[in-house]
């Protein structure tokens, strides 16, 4: 596999968007600095360059005000948040079955790192490292990978039995990740992992059926995203229509949304954006019928809506052919 095709699933990146609005900072135009649009993490199908995800790692680290925001990223996440993966590890009967289902399913989440469990005479190690070369600082995703990996080993409700190694040398200010990593932890090792005592491998997971039960708001924003795309073009989707086919009052859904990051507002508008985009480069639909499409009545609406996404308006994005078409396909006429 090449530097180039790693790539993590978007479903890592989902509460990246809830802390920094938790520190007051909107979150549309760091994902989008990053080369990452928000529809993006609504499609857990897809995958996101290993080097993007890294730089928003980066991003985090310039705007968080605090020096290892990845480990409060970390913090956000539930096991169940990170899909078939999570909920293999939640479903498992103990520690030690749990950890393997992490380690063999870890390509459902990223490509291009490794996962072991490695068993000792003590202890086992949930060993975590990269493949290939790095071309961003990988701290802030590593941090946050840490923590989800410890969250596994206290499944068995033992937190005195497991401790953190890092890689990274100790230095003044790391004694702040006791908050996130808990007390045990070890600095300047050879490789990054979580340690547990042998004794509660065997154990069964505590409260594991209700942990995978409970929905939070990853699940409502992929639920959202996909109800969004369903809806286009036959109308415009509402807050008020979504909460309906969800269940749900409209201050529940809000509430879900705010604390997964994004408004509802700015979800519908990125994934009209990404579908257009979709669109024009398929090079099968002219501009009128794009804009039907993606849900608007006339094209003046849609060429402003367009303008304030792209820079440019929809003639101007054509004649630029940044965007690539499909062997024999016709290119979209405005």
């Amino acid at each position: 596999m090449s530097s180039d095709t790693y790539a993590h699933n978007p479903v890592t990146l989902l509460h990246i968007a809830a802390y920094l609005r938790q520190r007051g900072i909107k979150p549309l135009e760091i994902f989008k600095r990053a080369g990452i649009p928000p529809s993006v993490l609504l499609d857990a199908t897809s995958w996101v360059s290993r080097d993007l995800c890294l730089a928003l790692g980066g991003q985090l680290a310039a705007l968080a005000g605090e020096p290892f925001p990845g480990s409060r990223v970390g913090q956000l996440f539930k096991l169940t948040d990170l899909g078939a993966w999570g909920r293999a590890v939640v479903a498992a009967p103990n520690l030690r079955q749990a950890c393997r289902a992490a380690a063999s399913g870890i390509g459902l989440l990223e490509q291009g790192t490794n996962l072991h469990l490695l068993t000792f005479e003590r202890h086992a190690q949930l060993r975590f490292g990269f493949r290939g070369s790095l071309g961003t600082n990988p701290l802030q995703h590593l941090l946050g990978t840490l923590v989800i990996l410890r969250k596994i080993a206290l499944l068995a409700g033992a937190p005195e039995a497991v401790s953190v190694r890092f890689s990274l040398p100790y230095s003044r200010g790391v004694d702040v990740l006791e908050e996130t990593h808990g007390p045990a932890l070890e600095f300047g090792c050879e490789h990054d992992a979580i340690l547990i005592d042998n004794e509660i491998l065997d154990q069964p997971l505590i409260g594991a059926n209700a942990k995978a039960a409970s929905a939070g708001p990853a699940d409502t924003a992929m639920a959202i995203g996909v109800l969004v795309k369903q809806s286009l073009p036959f109308q415009r989707p509402t807050i008020e229509s979504v909460a309906a086919q969800q269940n749900v009052s409209v201050r529940t859904l809000q509430r879900r949304l705010r604390d997964w990051g994004f408004s509802f507002e700015e979800l519908l508008d990125d994934v009209r954006r990404s579908k257009t985009i979709e669109l024009i480069s398929s090079g099968d639909n002219t501009m009128t019928e794009i804009a039907f499409l993606v849900g608007y009545s006339d094209t003046a609406h849609f060429s402003r809506a367009f303008k304030r996404w792209m820079g440019r308006s929809p003639r101007e994005y054509v004649k630029s052919g940044v965007f690539g078409h499909a062997p024999g396909s016709g290119r979209p006429t405005v």
